[in-house]
């Protein structure tokens, strides 16, 4: 049975009731929802709310939420990017009244996806920004790059001052696997400063069941640093020659040589990464190996 390090008490975040979710205010009519594996927020205006996303795994929870907070219906759904975990609840919500809003580029994925479960929007906006004004609210939509995928969205409601950035990171724990799967490593870099040119208090990121603030996306942009940085400290270590014969590994199978050479890199940099983020962040035991790998291609290549 595979050992892994106890989950810190900063890191787990409030207890789930039986109920399968748990609602925070964020303020100004903001509220968070998590099931402890997602969260999303939504916005309470004069007539109704405005959702971000229908995670799967909050499903029917998700309505439950709401209605304990306001029996107005949801008007808008905003969806942060194409991933099914994060919208896969939204045919629950469907209705011909309801006004769902995307990125173009997040339109066309779920035209490609054909997916019953995820309705496409109604309304989409191209280039990298969209301001609305639901009932006075001001919700402003910001395409900057495809950091997680393309269409992903920074949304910001500035009078509340929270930001939602669904996948950007995990709020006190380690980047899930492969930094949170992001296909452009730099972009996803980027996206860790251009958050904190927002200005807001609380970060919603999508999944566990914290809320952030901008020190935690601070504390995130440390760790990718020293991910970046032991990275390319063990590239400059690990010969790809040398790792291959230590594995016995005969000089005509290059996929081997390749597998050895990488898995020797990301050892090499496990050793030289600074051991406090076993206590500064959860589950890092559990997906260090998989980011450095990520990182570490990326150092090469990029």
């Amino acid at each position: 049975m595979a050992e892994f390090a106890p989950v810190p008490d900063f890191a787990l975040g409030p207890e789930i009731p039986e109920s399968g979710y748990h609602v925070t205010a964020l303020g100004g009519g903001a509220y968070g929802i998590t099931s402890g594996m997602v969260n999303t927020m939504f916005l309470v205006t004069r007539k109704g709310v405005v959702l971000v996303d229908a995670p799967l795994d909050l499903g029917e929870t998700l309505l439950a939420g709401i209605e304990e907070v306001t029996p107005k219906p949801i008007t808008h759904l905003i969806y942060g990017h194409a991933h099914a975990d994060h919208i896969g609840a939204a045919h629950l919500l469907a209705r011909d009244n309801l006004k769902i809003i995307s990125h173009e580029l997040t339109g066309r994925f779920m035209q490609e996806a054909h997916d019953d479960k995820r309705p496409l929007p109604n309304e989409t906006f191209t280039g990298r920004r969209n301001e609305l004004n639901i009932d006075g609210q001001r919700i402003i939509l910001e395409y900057t790059g495809d950091w997680h995928q393309p269409g992903n969205l920074f949304i910001h409601l500035p009078e509340q001052k929270v930001l939602t950035a669904i996948d950007s990171f995990t709020v006190r724990n380690a980047p899930f696997f492969r930094l949170l799967f992001t296909p452009r490593v730099p972009a996803y870099f980027d996206a860790m400063d251009q958050m904190l040119d927002y200005d807001f208090e609380t970060v919603v990121s999508g999944h566990m069941a914290l809320f952030g603030t901008p020190e935690d996306v601070q504390t995130n942009r440390e760790y990718l640093h020293d991910l970046r940085t032991a990275a390319t400290e063990a590239l400059r270590e690990v010969d790809l020659g040398e790792a291959a014969a230590a594995a016995g590994v005969p000089e005509n199978n290059q996929q081997a040589r390749l597998k050895v050479w990488i898995d020797a890199v990301v050892a090499r940099a496990t050793e030289l990464m600074p051991a406090s983020w076993d206590k500064r962040l959860g589950g890092n035991d559990i997906f260090l190996p998989d980011n450095l790998n990520t990182v570490a291609w990326s150092v090469f290549m990029d």
